[in-house]
């Protein structure tokens, strides 16, 4: 009997839990807010993460590494993300901070 109660008192335990952290991460759907911006490329100044969004939630879909360049689309509504036109194809993100990136062309 001791040992049904244990493994009943577990597994609600366990269900709690997986519903905890199933909520626990807001949705990321919503389209990012973005912002012109007169840069027109920035370059990588460490290993650089290209995330799927602007934020360190959204996945990491590849790298730049020192020194590689990329073309600005627009900038993240709070500053933080450089979107960037894919070195594949398409729309991705990285990081703002002017430790990991700087700006290296502007429209004229």
């Amino acid at each position: 009997m001791k040992v049904r109660t244990l493994i009943s008192a577990l597994a609600a335990a366990v269900a709690v839990l997986v519903s905890a952290l199933g909520s626990a991460s807001p949705a990321l759907a919503a389209p990012a807010a973005v912002r012109g911006t007169p840069v027109t490329q920035v370059a990588a100044l460490v290993n650089l993460n290209i995330r799927s969004g602007p934020g360190l939630r959204y996945h990491i879909v590849g790298m730049l590494r020192p020194g590689h360049r990329v073309t600005v689309t627009g900038l993240s509504d709070d500053y933080n993300w450089w979107r960037i036109r894919c070195p594949w194809g398409g729309v991705c993100w990285v990081s703002a901070n002017p430790y990991y990136s700087k700006p290296v062309a502007w429209r004229r």
